[in-house]
This record gives structure tokens, C-alpha cells and sequence, in this order.
């Protein structure tokens, strides 16, 4: 630290020109020339921290002071020199703060002229940055508007079903940029016909030819050639165009061969506006190509569909495709006309579960074809079970059933097996009586005679009888079997069932030596109209059936009985009896419970039908504790009557 002592202000004023100081110390006299030089001072050095130092203040001196010259501190003389050495160091204090605050000032300005210069850079860099973000978010708002405009494209495409409607709505579209014409369409499936699409004065046409052109690969203006090919099949002039090739791939496929199509809009388009088209066309091709496709396949599954419902409704054949759940998918006119939709066996056979024999389980687990037997209502049906196959390995998705009603075919050839069966009983029934009635008549003969020579001898008389009554029983069986084996339409005869069932009795006595027989008949008095033969049988059939139920030694009860205008025949075994669940179906043509190869399944039915012939009815019941009862009722009926 200096300090510099002047005696006049004229001295210190030239030594405050060209050095700098920290405090500045002035004694003022009377003549107020101190306060003066304060003030210069203040404007050559204004940071330095003035006092003023006298005997005398007035006020208005010490406001001149602190407003013209700033003084720090004003002090009165005399003072002490440590007095004055402290005023001193607050005044130094003073000037430091000043500098500091000074050098802060600069500091801060300085900063304040880097934050400016930083802050006018990032507001061009703002700018530039929101510059580009306003262009990229027109650039994302005119794409996310493109592609608003695409999905809503794509969406009224995917309602439309025919070819009208899709070009009616691109001929919407394309309204956006003038001077365009109307879309047209050209299409083929492989063969020589080409189909044209368009509309003429606001209305839809199709029309088509015979000759052919080659149909671009890829979007382009036309060939002069294709554009004299739609002149020419149109009828004008064609002068400016732009084709789009359409992809058809589903239809390819379904065709078998390679089809095709394109779309021509004709246009007046500069080249400046030709490639915001190109784009807008570019972005709807491939939409426009699975469209098209679409209706195209629809059209052509449509009258496969046709051609081939036509097909199957001509068949005489109840045919229905199901699914692996029994639902019935499609079925044939004979199978609708006749059947209710639903589940196969719930239309076709009024079940709630599979029909018995049915192949559809064995087609579904094996994949390839099956076919089984099912009864429904009386009548057979022999079911062709076939597996719809979408892939070679894959499992089957559908099954088509074909219902073949062999009823009558299979009747006809077991009453075909039934009659060379009897024929066969005949004919050997016939050889028998041809071998043993003539040894048999000469028996009874002799017999006779002896018994007229014997009355004395009662023995041998006895002997003789009972010769003679076995040779009259055994043509009487003999008889009975041939009368058994007689075909169908014989005539009607009066006869008593007690003698049908003792003419039948002696031919099952095989099947019956192993169970007690019980025989009760009392309408020997009473007689029915039918034919004898068919009634055995009748007969033949219950009783061989009861004998077959009996597993064991059994009972067999025949007995019969009037009514008031009925004959009634019961036939009681002790067996196990019908079960509940099949009591329904043991009258159908073909059903038995046997295994194969021991039962045709006809007898029952047959029975029913021979009685009904007749006029009667068969009924069953089950009895306590366990067996079966048939019951045959017949109208009682006399010549007179």
C-alpha cells in the first residue's frame, strides 16, 4: 500500500490524471475548495472512496457532498491519528468491496453477453429444430392423412361383393384429382374370352371378346397396341391411359391355370401431375388386387357350388357333409326335402346319439373311407362313410355321407335265401316222403290187417296198435313238413291254431328236449282264415326264439284261448327277457342280437308281417321274475261268417 501527500488540490487533481488510488483523504477549508476537489476526483476516479476531513460542516455542504462529490465518510478535526488510520481502513475496505463488486459487474456482463450470444444461438438452433418439426410433422400428418385414407379404402373394399361396387368406389377416389376418366377392367381365366368392366354414362356394363392381347407385367402407360385394342373394343378413341396389372392369385390357383387382369384409367394428367397418381395408385394396387381377387373367386366358387348342388340334388341318394361333431354342414335335396338340419342322427334317424353301425368313427380315425349299416324307421341303409382331406397329412375336417337304402334289396335277397332255404326243406321233405311213405303206408297196412287177426291175443293186439299209431304219427310229421316247406301265396284255409301248433310242436322237439314244454290249448273248437303254413312258421319262429333266450333249463308255456271274437296265442318263456332299450327296435327288418352268421334278423319281422296279413297283431311283454310273453291275437272266423 502507498500513500501520496499533496499540500494543494491543483497537485492532486494532476496526480488523480495518471495514477490510480484506492481511497482519497481531502482537508477542507473555509474556502470549500476540498469539497471542490472531491467532486473532480469523484469524475477522474469515481470507484475511489472519498472522505472529507473539517473543522466546520453545514448542511448544505454535507448534501453538496454526498450527491456531487459521493462522499464516504465526512469527519471532523481535529480527530486522532488512529482515528483517521481506521476511517482509512474502512474506506479501504470500501474501495475493495468496489473492486469486487466491479469485477463482478464485468464478470456478470460478460457472461450476460456469452448467455446472449448463447441464447440468440439456440433460438436459431429452436427455430431451425421447430422448423424441422413442423415439416416433419406435415410430412407425418400427410402420411398418417395417406394412410387414413388407404384403411378407409381397404375397409369399403372389404364390404363390397361384386365387381360394381369396387370400381364405383376407386372411381370415387380418383375424383381427387380431375381430369380423369373412368376406371376400367379387363380380366381373364386363362382361356381365350377377355371380360371388360366400366361404366358408360354413369351405368355399370360388362362385355366381352373373343380376341385376345397381352396384358402388361408391371404399372406403366400402354402400349399403342393396347390402346388400339380398348379403341377397338369400345368403339373410341383412346388417347391418353394408365395401366395397373392386378394380381390374382387365389383365382389362379382355383382355376388351375394362370388368370389375370388389369385396370386402365384414362387420363389428361401433365407429367408433373402424373406422379402423385403413380404413388396414389401404387399404394391401392395390392388392396384393389385382394379385392378383385376376392369377388372373382366368390363368383367362381358361387357357381361351382351351383353346378355342383345340382349335381348332388340329382341323385337319387340322401347324401350330407358333417362335421367331426355329427353337425350337418350340406346336404343333398333328397337328404333337405326329407330331414330337419341339425346333427346327422338327429335328422336322418330321430336319435340323440350315434346311429348303430355308423362309419363315421372309423373314417374320422383311419382317414379313409368306411362304410357300415344303420336302421332308420324300418328301413336299412347302407352308409358310405368319405373323408375330406385339406392336406395330405392332416386329419379329416369333414365327412361326406352317402345313404344308400338298401331296404328293399336286402329283403329281396334274404326272402330269397328264405325260399331256396324251404325250397330246400321241400325238396328234402319230398324225398323223404317218397322214400318212407310207401314203406310207411305198407307198414300201417300190414299192420291193420294183423290187428283184424290179433283180437284174441290182447298182448300182441296191444303191440300191433302201437305199430301202427308210431307209422301213422311219422307220416303225419312227414306231412307236417311238407307242409312247413310250401312257398308264399298258398290259399287261405279255415283252420284251427291248436292244429297249426301241434302240426309244429313235433319239428322242435330238438331245440325243446333240454326245457319242460307246457302245452294248454283249448280253441280247437275255433278257426281262423290264413295260411297254414305262414302261421307254422309264425309259430316255428317264437317258440325256436323263446328256446334259443333259455341260456339254461327253462319252461316253455304254449297255450291258447278265445275271445269274444279273437283267437289268442301265448308263448311264455323264462329267459332273461327283452331289454328296455332295444324293446323298440326287435319288430325292424334286420335287427338281432345274435351274433353273425346265427340270425338274418327277418324272423320277427316277418312274423309281424305274416300276422298282420292275417289281420291280427303280435305283441311282447316282459314278466315276473324274469321272461317273455308274445301274444298273437287273430280274428276268429268261420265259412259261415
Amino acid at each position: 500500500m502507498e500513500i501520496m501527500f499533496k499540500a494543494s488540490c491543483h497537485e492532486a487533481l494532476s496526480l488523480l490524471s495518471t495514477q490510480k488510488f484506492s481511497a482519497i483523504l481531502v482537508h477542507n477549508t473555509d474556502d470549500g475548495e476540498g469539497l471542490e476537489f472531491l467532486v473532480h476526483a469523484r469524475q477522474l476516479q469515481p470507484i475511489a472512496t472519498r472522505l472529507l476531513l473539517a473543522e466546520n460542516l453545514t448542511e448544505t455542504e454535507v448534501r453538496e457532498g454526498i450527491n456531487k462529490a459521493h462522499v464516504f465518510r465526512f469527519m471532523r478535526w481535529p480527530m486522532g491519528e488512529k482515528e483517521i488510520w481506521d476511517h482509512l481502513d474502512s474506506a479501504l475496505k470500501k474501495h475493495s468491496t468496489y473492486l469486487s463488486r466491479s469485477q463482478l459487474l464485468r464478470e456478470s456482463s460478460f457472461q450476460n453477453k456469452q448467455l446472449e450470444a448463447l441464447t440468440h444461438s439456440l433460438e436459431g438452433l429452436v427455430d431451425e429444430r421447430t422448423q424441422y418439426i413442423e415439416m416433419s410433422h406435415r410430412e407425418e400428418e400427410e402420411k398418417l392423412n395417406r394412410e387414413r385414407q388407404l384403411i378407409r379404402f381397404i375397409k369399403d373394399l372389404g364390404t363390397q361383393t361384386s365387381f360394381e361396387e369396387i370400381l364405383s368406389i376407386l372411381r370415387k377416389e380418383l375424383r381427387k384429382f380431375h381430369k380423369m376418366g373412368d376406371p376400367i377392367l379387363a380380366y381373364r381365366l386363362g382361356d381365350d374370352k377377355t371380360f371388360f368392366l366400366s361404366f358408360h354414362s354413369g351405368h355399370f356394363n360388362q362385355t366381352e371378346t373373343n380376341i385376345g392381347h397381352e396384358f402388361p407385367h408391371s404399372p406403366e402407360v400402354p402400349s399403342a397396341e393396347l390402346i388400339r385394342y380398348f379403341a377397338n373394343h369400345f368403339g373410341r378413341p383412346f388417347v391418353k391411359a394408365y395401366v395397373v396389372p392386378l394380381e390374382l392369385r387365389l383365382t389362379s390357383h382355383f382355376v388351375g391355370h394362370d388368370a389375370e387382369a388389369i385396370l386402365c384409367i384414362e387420363n389428361s394428367l401433365s407429367d408433373k401431375e402424373i406422379g402423385p397418381f403413380i404413388d396414389f395408385m401404387s399404394d391401392r394396387m395390392r388392396p384393389l388386387s385382394m379385392a378383385l381377387d376376392r369377388v372373382l373367386l366368390e363368383n367362381q366358387l358361387s357357381s361351382f357350388s351351383y353346378r355342383w348342388e345340382k349335381t348332388f340334388d340329382g341323385m337319387r341318394d340322401p347324401i350330407a357333409i358333417v362335421d367331426v361333431d355329427y353337425q350337418v354342414v350340406r346336404a343333398n335335396r333328397k337328404f333337405a326335402d326329407r330331414f330337419l338340419h341339425g346333427k346327422c342322427y338327429e335328422s336322418f334317424a330321430h336319435r340323440r346319439t350315434p346311429c348303430e353301425g355308423c362309419p363315421v368313427p372309423e373314417a374320422l380315425k383311419k382317414s379313409q373311407p368306411s362304410a357300415g349299416q344303420i336302421q332308420v324307421g324300418g328301413r336299412v341303409y347302407q352308409v358310405h362313410s368319405y373323408p375330406v382331406l385339406l392336406e395330405q397329412s392332416s386329419r379329416p375336417t369333414n365327412i361326406v355321407n352317402q345313404y344308400v337304402d338298401i331296404t328293399q334289396s336286402r329283403e329281396l335277397y334274404l326272402r330269397m335265401l328264405q325260399s331256396e332255404k324251404m325250397g330246400a326243406i321241400g325238396m328234402l321233405a319230398g324225398n323223404i316222403a317218397h322214400e318212407l311213405n310207401n314203406p310207411l303206408t305198407g307198414l300201417r297196412s300190414l299192420a291193420q290187417v294183423l290187428l283184424q287177426e290179433t283180437l284174441k291175443e290182447p298182448t300182441l293186439h296191444a303191440d300191433l296198435l302201437e305199430i301202427e299209431k308210431a307209422a301213422a304219427r311219422s307220416q303225419r310229421i312227414i306231412k307236417n313238413l311238407l307242409d312247413f316247406s310250401k312257398g308264399e301265396n298258398q290259399p287261405l284255409e279255415y283252420i284251427s291254431v291248436d292244429e297249426v301248433i301241434e302240426r309244429t310242436l313235433p319239428m322242435l322237439k330238438s331245440a325243446l328236449r333240454t326245457h319242460r314244454l307246457e302245452v294248454d290249448l283249448q280253441t280247437l273248437a275255433h278257426s281262423v282264415l290264413v295260411e297254414p303254413h305262414l302261421l307254422q312258421q309264425v309259430v316255428f319262429n317264437l317258440i325256436n326264439n323263446a328256446c334259443q333266450a333259455m341260456k339254461e333249463n327253462g319252461r316253455l308255456k304254449v297255450s291258447s284261448y278265445s275271445g269274444r271274437s279273437s283267437v289268442y296265442i301265448e308263448i311264455e318263456d323264462t329267459g332273461p327277457g327283452i331289454p328296455i332299450e332295444i324293446q323298440k327296435r326287435i319288430f325292424e327288418p334286420f335287427f338281432t342280437t345274435k351274433k353273425e352268421g346265427h340270425g338274418t334278423g327277418l324272423g320277427l319281422s316277418m312274423s309281424k308281417s305274416i300276422i298282420e296279413k292275417f289281420g291280427g297283431t303280435i305283441q311282447f311283454q316282459n314278466v315276473e321274475p324274469h321272461g317273455c310273453r308274445f301274444l298273437i291275437v287273430l280274428p276268429q272266423k268261420t265259412p259261415e261268417s
